[in-house]
């Protein structure tokens, strides 16, 4: 019986699978628990597997909820029993109805109830069909149970009906095997429709009238060294969904609300017709990124300044107290940043990304940009902005993040010696890497060959503005063989040097200064 309710299961699932990579309107079931679930777990809970899996916690739950999806629906069958008669329509309506329960926290706001049920009741009729049409492959049509004689307590499930031959187990191998292909397939199309589809980013972007420009000068060619501007494929992704948002253009509207004498409500033309269109470059770096990691990113952005929006709103800064402006996203999350810190003019609306409309996984089709925060301020998938007279606690501060959130000083190691981080004595070659700073910019890095016993400076190359990263190099001769322990260290713009001392990413970022071994021989 279990063997039939999995198999039911299986395609149950596969079909609202290809169903819910269609649209955003119906969440596939296991992964709204799974998000639900994250969404409900104590902060420190959360940071703990965060921080042991990274970005498998994610996925580990997902996997998990749909394998108990399908335990539930193998079970269903012998749950809904009478007596002796399997009812695959009443299995199937109840595992509806328990899907249905598990969307309803799915904080999407594209979700649509109507169309969710619907399709949890088409997913009902599939499931019953294809159990029935399994039973009755294997002689358990409705009844047929009954020729079994008396069941062993406990063990109705597993009782074989009067006639069974080796035959029929075959054809239950041969529907379960068919089914879990279906389902199989049915989770490639819908991974590949997820990939290819997405939202219609073929939008109008207004231009802007002071364009950003790169300052001119020369700098050698280093292989392996991080190019100056990180394209928007190669920009790093971080955020709480299993599935991202998916919103079009045309249809997303922009709320401004809260304490405001003048509420607004844009349109994506809106924003920018009204407002001045700005393009700045800016480093962009995760709370979360660790020494010498990879979750940072410089890109040219571009969109309308927060605080000329907040004016046009009449934003009303608390008598006494704290003011926050609250950011929400589409898929429920939030986070929130000063009113003081709102009205900085480097604090960005973004539509942009190097001159092209933002990517599905950037925000699309507006994001926020703090270029003196960490990413998890710099909000996606925008939706709304809550002037609010109190110290708003967003998703991570909730778990135990930073509030703050300011982005400190760090430097990274991209290129050491040769291949394989080799040298050769007597023989200059390249050291070489990246700083940044959030918005206080870098005014020197110093480069150490011996362990950090002794400092050199690098060469610099010439800044693009205070928000951005620094690419830098250093030109080395090792004398001797051996082996070399490199380190590097930055100074930011205010001339604070960074931090040597050791600390991970939770709660306020990672510090310590990037090292690697190079041999020399």
């Amino acid at each position: 019986m279990r063997k039939v309710g999995f198999a039911a299961g299986s395609v149950a699932l596969a079909f609202l699978w290809v169903i819910s990579g269609l649209g955003e309107g119906v969440p596939f079931p296991p992964t709204a628990l799974a998000e639900a679930i994250i969404r409900a777990t104590p902060g420190d809970i959360a940071t703990f597997f965060i921080e042991l899996l990274k970005g498998w916690a994610r996925r580990g739950l997902a996997v998990s909820a749909t394998v108990a999806s399908l335990v539930l629906a193998a079970q269903m069958l012998a749950w809904t029993m009478q007596r002796t008669r399997i009812r695959p329509a009443a299995a199937g309506a109840v595992l509806a109805a328990a899907a249905f329960v598990a969307i309803l926290p799915a904080p999407s706001i594209s979700t649509n109830l109507l169309l969710a049920a619907l399709a949890l009741g088409a997913a009902a009729l599939v499931y019953a069909l294809t159990a029935a049409a399994v039973a009755a492959g294997i002689g358990l049509g409705p009844g047929a149970l009954g020729s079994a004689g008396p069941q062993t307590e406990g063990r109705a499930d597993e009782a074989e009906p009067a006639g069974f031959d080796p035959s029929r187990r075959r054809v239950l191998k041969l529907g379960a095997g068919t089914a879990t292909a279906i389902a199989l397939g049915g989770g490639v199309v819908g991974y590949f429709l997820r990939k290819v589809g997405g939202p219609n980013r073929n939008v109008e972007l207004i231009a802007p009238q002071n364009p950003a420009t790169l300052p001119e000068g020369e700098w050698p060619d280093i292989p392996g060294l991080s190019p100056e501007i990180t394209s928007a494929a190669d920009h790093y992704v971080v955020d709480i969904n299993l599935v991202q948002p998916s919103l079009e253009a045309q249809e997303w509207r922009l709320g401004v609300g809260g304490e405001v004498a003048a509420p607004l409500e844009l349109n994506f033309m809106e924003l920018q017709e009204r407002f001045e269109i700005v393009e700045e470059y800016s480093v962009l770096t995760c709370i979360s990124n660790e020494v010498g990691g990879g979750l940072v990113g410089n890109s040219r952005w571009a969109g309308v300044r927060l605080a000329d929006v907040l004016e046009a709103a009449e934003a009303r800064a608390a008598p006494s107290g704290p003011t926050d402006v609250i950011f929400t996203a589409a898929d429920g999350y939030s986070d929130s940043i000063t009113l003081e810190a709102a009205l900085d003019p480097a604090v960005l609306l973004a539509v942009a990304q190097n001159g092209e409309p933002l990517m599905q996984e950037h925000g699309f089709p507006c994001r926020v940009r703090v270029p003196s925060t960490f990413g998890m301020k710099n909000v996606k998938w925008l939706t709304s902005i809550e002037v609010a007279h109190r110290d708003y606690k967003g998703y991570w501060m909730q778990r135990g993040w930073s509030d703050l959130a300011l982005v400190k000083t760090g430097s990274r190691i991209d290129v050491a010696g040769g291949a394989e981080r080799s040298a050769v004595p007597g023989e200059p070659t390249w050291i070489a890497g990246v700083a940044w700073a959030g918005n206080r910019g870098i005014s020197r890095v110093e480069v150490s060959t011996d362990g950090g016993q002794t400092w050199a400076r690098a060469t610099l190359k010439e800044a693009i503005n205070s928000q951005t990263w620094r690419l830098w190099a250093y030109r080395w001769t090792p004398e001797g063989s051996g082996s070399a322990v490199v380190l590097c260290r930055a100074v930011d713009g205010d001339g604070t040097l960074q931090e040597r001392g050791l600390a991970d990413p939770h709660p306020s970022g990672a510090t310590g200064y990037h090292t690697v071994e190079v041999g020399v021989a």
